[in-house]
Order: structure tokens, then C-alpha cells, then sequence
């Protein structure tokens, strides 16, 4: 943008006649605005190219396929994950899987509900959140303090 504006001063062009100064600007400024416009003609047409998907694909054929791939890829999860919900909320699977997990209580009775953790579960849990605590207390200082020493003048220090 700025390539121009050093040429353009009144000292060098006040010694000659007003007509002359103006037609130097007249073709400056000719110049300048064919530029431009070739400049905004090669951005346009890099625009419809980009925007050309069948000159993208004959250009760049195995991004095509890969985008491709991914894109059936995750519709076919979709479809997947569609089909499958339906599928568990058909009253013969709600029945196969209740009966998976009476089976599974009358064998061991022990791992259907959790009993109330230990002691020593208790104790290992309460210094893991104060650890924890601390860790991050100690990391959220010192990010603090290095965030302020950052914004002190440099003539403060």
C-alpha cells in the first residue's frame, strides 16, 4: 500500500509548470490504479479457481479421496450409532441384556454394588485432593507472578 506515497511530494514537482505536475499525477495515479486493478483481477480469478471443485479434484486427487473417505467414514458411524440405539431399545434386547445381568448378580453378588470405600481409601483420597489443592495453588502463583513481571515497566525493574 505504501509503495507509492514516497514519490508523491509537492517539493520535487512546485519547480515545474502546474500543468506538467498534473499530468505527472494524472499517469502516477494511471499507474497505479492498472495495477490495482490487475492485482484484483489475479485475486478474482485465484477465487473462482479455489473455488472450482472439479479443477480441485483433477489438481489434488488423493486429498479428494481422503475427504471423501472421511466424509463416508463419519456418516457411516452415524448411521451406526442411529441404527444401534434403535436396535437396544427394541424390547427383545432390553430383555437379553436384563437377563445378562441377573446372571451376572446371582454369580457374584459381591461386584453388583459397591460397599462403602474403606478406611484407607478414605484416608488416600482426602491427601490426594489436598496434593491436588496444593499443586494448584503453587502452579496458579506462580503463573500469576509471571504474568505481573511481564507488565512491569522495564524501567521499574
Amino acid at each position: 500500500m505504501g509503495e507509492g506515497t514516497n514519490r508523491v511530494s509537492t517539493d520535487q514537482r512546485t519547480d515545474g509548470e502546474p500543468r506538467k505536475v498534473t499530468r505527472e499525477l494524472e499517469s502516477e495515479i494511471t499507474e497505479v490504479r492498472s495495477r490495482l486493478d490487475r492485482s484484483l483481477a489475479e485475486l478474482d480469478r485465484r477465487r473462482h479457481e479455489l473455488t472450482d471443485v472439479r479443477l480441485q479434484v483433477k489438481r489434488h486427487p488423493m486429498v479428494a479421496i481422503g475427504a471423501g473417505v472421511a466424509v463416508v467414514a463419519i456418516l457411516g458411524g452415524v448411521a451406526y450409532a442411529v441404527w444401534a440405539a434403535r436396535q437396544r431399545q427394541k424390547p427383545v434386547s432390553k430383555a437379553r441384556r436384563f437377563r445378562e445381568a441377573l446372571s451376572r448378580m446371582v454369580e457374584d453378588p459381591h461386584k453388583v454394588a459397591k460397599s462403602e470405600p474403606t478406611v484407607p481409601e478414605k484416608i488416600l483420597a482426602a491427601a490426594g485432593a489436598a496434593a491436588a489443592t496444593m499443586l494448584t495453588k503453587k502452579l496458579l502463583e506462580r503463573a500469576f507472578n509471571t504474568i505481573g513481571q511481564q507488565r512491569e515497566p522495564v524501567g521499574a525493574r
